[in-house]
């Protein structure tokens, strides 16, 4: 890790005076047992400056940067911005700013853990970038959206696809009337050797043509399973938490399969 030197204490101070008043500030001085200076001096300085001094002190005293991580979790609490949810994500996204370039991350809980240190401008914001404002302009499928929720998101990147793939399996099974997983289920409900459960509309697949359509619709399908569908271990099998541009493919690529299957229909509807 990189050492966290004065110049990140007094930006995170900064950030961390707009969240707190001064009352707010003496009371925190005195939970995390860090000397209020302004006692001493009979009157009160700026916000920031106070955290600023005492925390910078707390830290060259103990020679770590935990007093810092302390005060960054007392104020990041989390139930305190339950009715200010953007107001939560500025915060989050400013503080990590600074210590993602140190290899560490204020996580979503509230608490700084270690992480992968970023070393460049764009690695940065990249970084910082939520998986909402990424794919508001990506028109996503509908069925996709609605498992890239905040509950997911927060954990990590591809944990979002992951989800996302078994609601797709979820819309096959629901498409089929079957009740398997994975690769049986694709076997099950797309049987050229006995009858497929689901179908393409118009599509009888008498011709070649006819019969390529359908084979593009299941490839489609097993491509999601195997890159981000393991029903056995509960987790993908290429996994990069960090890697924005990877959930953003993963996404795109099961969007498209679930635009394949509103071309589908269950066999029983098939001729209606």
């Amino acid at each position: 890790m990189s050492i966290i030197d004065n110049q990140d204490i007094e930006a995170i101070s900064k950030i961390l005076g707009e969240e707190l008043n001064g009352t707010m500030i003496t009371s925190m001085f005195k939970d995390l047992g860090f000397k209020d200076h302004d006692i001493e001096r009979g009157f009160t300085w700026t916000k920031w400056r106070r955290i600023n001094e005492s925390t910078s002190e707390m830290c060259a005293k103990t020679n770590n940067a935990s007093p810092l991580f302390n005060v960054i979790e007392y104020v990041s609490k989390p139930s305190r911005y339950v009715n200010s949810p953007e107001k939560w994500k500025s915060l989050l996204k400013s503080i990590n700013s600074i210590l993602i370039f140190k290899g560490y991350e204020l996580k979503d809980d509230g608490r700084v853990f270690q992480t992968k240190i970023v070393k460049t401008f764009d690695e940065a914001q990249n970084r910082l970038k939520s998986l909402t404002e990424e794919i508001s302009n990506l028109n996503l499928h509908h069925y996709v959206t609605r498992f890239c929720t905040e509950e997911l998101l927060k954990k990590n990147y591809f944990h979002a696809v992951f989800e996302a793939s078994k609601g797709l399996f979820d819309r096959i099974r629901l498409l089929s009337g079957l009740t398997f997983d994975g690769q049986k289920l694709i076997d099950e409900a797309f049987n050229f050797k006995k009858q497929p459960l689901i179908m393409i509309r118009g599509n009888k697949l008498y011709t070649q043509d006819e019969k390529n359509q359908y084979y593009g619709l299941i490839n489609s399908i097993k491509t999601c399973l195997y890159l981000y569908r393991n029903h056995q271990a509960h987790t993908p099998r290429i996994y990069d938490e960090l890697s924005l541009n990877d959930a953003i493919r993963g996404l795109m690529l099961i969007s498209l399969t679930h635009e394949l299957l509103d071309h589908c229909v269950p066999l029983h509807d098939f001729d209606e």
